[in-house]
């Protein structure tokens, strides 16, 4: 077999790198040598392709549709456009994908259980739709799907309209999740119906073209393969690399960013990387959790604690959450938090980070991994290998230790992320 495999595909790279070429390959032959191919644009699009909808075998023209939907989703627009080039058969095509892609641990795009809401608006003749939840609020065109910044000035509510389809998308023998049945049309015009379709996972839309479709074989959607783990590689793991930046905070959390000029900062904060995070990068004004929320403070409340205990202990206020008052060492840089330990009288000072990147780091992350925890794709697993084999992974390396259970700081932060950790997105 691997000899087969291996004379159908003597240029795997140059397959993966052409949709035209891909889409007349053998999946199954491709799939069994993809773990040889260089990292590129077409094995990423492959393995999602896969990864979201499944390993089934479809129709060239439906499996095409699975790639233009993964090009979209991980803003491989070009590759996108070409999958049409090859073949303008699909049954269904993306517009656009505001979609969190499989292991790509991202705090945007979700749409976690209740926390989140979908609504239209117009503004200067252009419809919007905005995504709103406990932490951000993300405005995209409608006839786009691109991000755009936040409107100025009044917006009318509207809607996303409604439309009769050419058919009831469950008629189709086609195999896809069940949220893509589900969704709903919007807008109909010279024999094509845009549809919106909305999941856990993100928001997009597609289109279908009522010629393909009177042809298209009837029956009803397949959604048990979306629910398989692919054999072989997984799609890339991406999640921040390098020192947390104020775009990386600002491009989620917006008007919830606390910085502070350099003229502002307390003069008895005198530890230099402290005073750079603070002023260059920033700390969450307001940080919203399933299990657990934190209020920063301003400069001017960054001031010793009044607390007996902390007398003589060079802290600075910095913040407050669930779980006790939270301080900043002036001249070391290292966070702490007043708190009440499991077994052990009385209050205790923890430190819980060595430094403002580490505790700001780690609460995003529990943002970023909250979809996959709660909705995880098959070769994302479940709850426990989410936790166990990337967020946890994430945080031990960037200070190792800290996070173990058997520490204060690592019990903890456990009541911090035990939402997305331990519980359901219904928090049971």
């Amino acid at each position: 077999m691997s000899e087969q495999v291996h004379e159908a595909f003597p240029d795997i790279d140059g397959v993966l790198a052409d949709p035209a070429r891909l889409l007349a390959a053998d999946r199954a032959g491709l799939r069994a040598r993809i773990g040889e191919a260089s990292a590129g644009v077409g094995r990423e699009v492959f393995l999602q392709a896969e990864a979201m909808f499944g390993v089934a075998s479809v129709p060239r023209a439906e499996f095409a549709s699975w790639l233009r939907f993964a090009a979209l989703a991980v803003g491989e627009r070009e590759y996108a456009d070409r999958v049409t080039s090859a073949e303008p058969g699909m049954p269904w095509r993306t517009v656009w994908a505001w979609w969190r892609p499989a292991n790509w641990f991202v705090a945007s795009p979700s749409l976690n259980g209740d926390y989140y809401d979908v609504k239209v608006f117009e503004h200067a003749g252009r419809e919007l739709v905005r995504v709103r939840n406990h932490w951000s609020v993300v405005w995209l065109d409608k006839a786009t799907g691109r991000r755009v910044p936040e409107p100025d000035g009044d917006v009318a509510e509207g809607g996303w309209g409604s439309a009769d389809g050419p058919v009831d998308l469950w008629d189709l023998e086609l195999t896809a999740p069940e949220s893509w049945a589900e969704s709903w049309a919007f807008a109909a015009e010279d024999g094509r119906t845009r549809y919106v379709w909305e999941c856990e996972h993100g928001l997009a839309v597609f289109e279908t073209d009522e010629q393909v479709l009177r042809d298209w074989p009837r029956g009803t959607v397949d959604c048990d393969p979306s629910d398989e783990i692919p054999d072989g590689p997984e799609p890339t793991v991406r999640r921040p690399e390098g020192p947390l930046t104020a775009r990386e905070l600002d491009d989620v959390y917006g008007e919830n960013v606390l910085r502070v000029p350099e003229e502002e900062l307390p003069e008895l904060l005198q530890h230099p990387g402290s005073r750079r995070h603070l002023r260059d990068v920033g700390v969450f004004r307001r940080w919203t959790g399933p299990s657990g929320q934190y209020q920063g403070h301003g400069a001017g409340a960054m001031t010793p604690p009044a607390a007996e205990e902390l007398s003589g202990t060079d802290l600075l206020t910095l913040g407050t959450c669930d779980y006790g008052d939270v301080f900043l060492h002036r001249r070391e840089g290292s966070v702490h938090v007043l708190t009440r330990l499991d077994g052990v009288p009385g209050r205790t000072l923890v430190t819980i980070a060595p430094d403002l990147e580490v505790f700001t780091r780690t609460l995003e992350a529990v943002h970023r991994y909250s979809n996959a925890c709660w909705h995880p794709y098959p070769t994302e697993v479940d709850q426990e290998f989410v936790r166990d084999h990337h967020f946890l992974d994430e945080l031990d390396e960037r200070s190792p230790g800290l996070f173990d259970r058997a520490t204060p700081a690592g019990e903890f932060w456990s009541w911090m992320y035990a939402g997305i950790t331990e519980l359901g997105v219904d928090g049971y």
